[in-house]
């Protein structure tokens, strides 16, 4: 980062204005003013484009760039409308204290960035803060100066506003501050789509368009499964503006994120399988309120161009009718059982190297040990067996077989019909039914007979009477339904 931007930054961090205007935030009664939201949003957002996730790296070079591709490829006709910059831009001036973007990557200024964009058809999103800093030096928030930024804002045309939740003021709560916000942008006379670290009450839905269900995804599984866990427990106030707000999973990575602190155009470092990446699309698609990429565009994979560009996964995801009955309305308990009797490693869990004979080892009496930091799935006495104890010293781990919770998740649709998604979380290929009883909406039962369409293969797979079963699917992975009657 060039000295000018560090200077501008310091400029801000020492020079707090409290110009923060307190007002009320609507009552339990309402939903948030504006007209943003009737829909859910698809987009793509800086986060992890030309770095590994968390790094922040954007310029208006690159911006405008993958904009370009975006439009030229077909995605942008296809509903992704908005270009989204995360926390990589926003500076104060240390004379007058208002917020700019940082001139060495956005030298032509904000104002004439964003038209170029908006003469592109795209909308426009920005990062600010609830506090005084970014997440991430030399950044700024907005703190001690809402309304100013809010005015600048308007000023700039901007439609989209994602207010992150580090460095929070004391004596202030999220809540107080984020609704403070929210009603600071609508009177500005402008209608701006608000996102925002929700704290998981009905006032999420009354301050803003969407809202986070959860941390920050990562582009691993282990974050991925732990998102759509989150989403299992539906809120009353999940849904389509003007009642509700939208659900925000967090960023999708197809094909993956970018590599290191600068990666090349293109290039991308993925850090999930194809599988991960298909079920991480079908549940943000079936049970998300708005799916915004952070991975580069340009030079797309073929799993890229398969995920992004299926239309028919997006006609589910726009179909508003059936959001608020989306449910997960079928689980099975599977055992895991090996292959043979072997002591062996299957998969590392901690960082730690696991050594047979050093770090882990397996008795006669159906139980194994690990140490030196070693966590881990094992084959013990036949039986896949998880050892995943921390801390030091030796541990003892039964040999038993794990066992995981398949996930069937259903959403009504606007035919009369139904989308669902088989889920997979468990480390082996196994078949999955859906009871077509167990759609929500529907008075099916188990004579219902129902055309069976498979969106991820784009083919029909006939009829089928009461249940319908996939044969497949695999680890971490999933298979997307769509149901209708004949």
């Amino acid at each position: 980062m060039a000295t000018s931007s560090r200077q501008l930054a310091l400029g801000a961090a020492v020079f707090l204005l409290f110009a923060v205007v307190f007002v009320v935030f609507p009552g339990t009664a309402d939903a948030r003013k504006g007209n943003k939201g009737k829909t859910p949003l698809l987009g793509w957002n800086t986060w992890c484009t030309q770095n590994s996730c968390g790094v922040d790296w954007c310029t208006s070079a690159e911006v405008l760039d993958v904009a370009q591709s975006i439009k030229s490829s077909g995605l942008q006709a296809l509903g992704y409308d908005h270009i989204n910059l995360d926390d990589c831009w926003g500076v104060r001036d240390n004379k007058t204290q208002q917020i700019m973007g940082d001139p060495t990557r956005f030298p032509e200024g904000m104002a004439a960035f964003i038209q170029k964009l908006h003469d592109m058809g795209f909308k426009f999103g920005l990062y600010t803060d609830i506090g005084p800093a970014g997440c991430h030096h030399p950044f700024t928030g907005s703190y001690g100066h809402y309304k100013d930024d809010a005015e600048t804002f308007q000023s700039w045309k901007v439609d989209y506003v994602k207010f992150d939740g580090c460095d929070l003021p004391a004596g202030h709560t999220p809540k107080e501050l984020t609704c403070n916000m929210s009603e600071t942008l609508l009177n500005t006379g402008d209608d701006f789509w608000f996102n925002f670290h929700c704290w998981h009450d009905e006032a999420c839905a009354q301050c803003g368009t969407s809202f986070r269900v959860g941390p920050d995804h990562h582009d691993n599984w282990d974050s991925t499964s732990g998102i759509i866990d989150l989403l299992q427990t539906r809120q009353p106030f999940w849904g389509p503006d003007p009642d509700y707000g939208w659900p925000d999973p967090d960023f999708v990575y197809p094909g993956g994120q970018g590599c290191g602190q600068h990666s090349d155009p293109g290039q991308r470092c993925p850090g999930q399988t194809e599988d991960e990446y298909i079920t991480e699309f079908s549940i943000w698609a079936i049970a998300g309120g708005q799916i915004i990429f952070a991975t580069d565009p340009r030079n797309m994979s073929a799993l890229q161009k398969r995920i992004l560009f299926n239309s028919e996964i997006l006609n589910v995801f726009n179909d508003t009718t059936g959001f608020r009955s989306v449910k997960m309305v079928g689980s099975g308990t599977v055992a895991l059982l090996g292959d043979d009797a072997n002591c062996s490693l299957k998969s590392e869990i901690s960082h730690a190297t696991c050594s047979l004979g050093t770090s882990f080892g397996c008795f006669d009496n159906q139980t194994m040990w690990t140490k030196d930091g070693c966590r881990g799935k094992f084959m013990c006495d036949g039986v896949l067996t998880e050892c995943n104890v921390d801390g030091n010293g030796t541990h003892i781990c039964p040999c038993k077989g794990i066992t995981y919770t398949t996930q069937v998740w259903a959403r009504p649709t606007a035919d009369g019909g139904a989308a669902v998604v088989l889920y997979n979380p468990g480390d082996s290929a196994v078949s999955m039914k859906v009871n077509f009883a167990d759609i929500p909406d529907r008075q099916w039962s188990t004579s219902t007979t129902l055309k069976v369409r498979d969106l991820w293969a784009h083919e029909d797979n006939g009829t089928a009477t009461g249940t319908y079963t996939a044969a497949t699917v695999n680890s971490h992975g999933s298979v997307f339904l769509k149901l209708t009657t004949q």
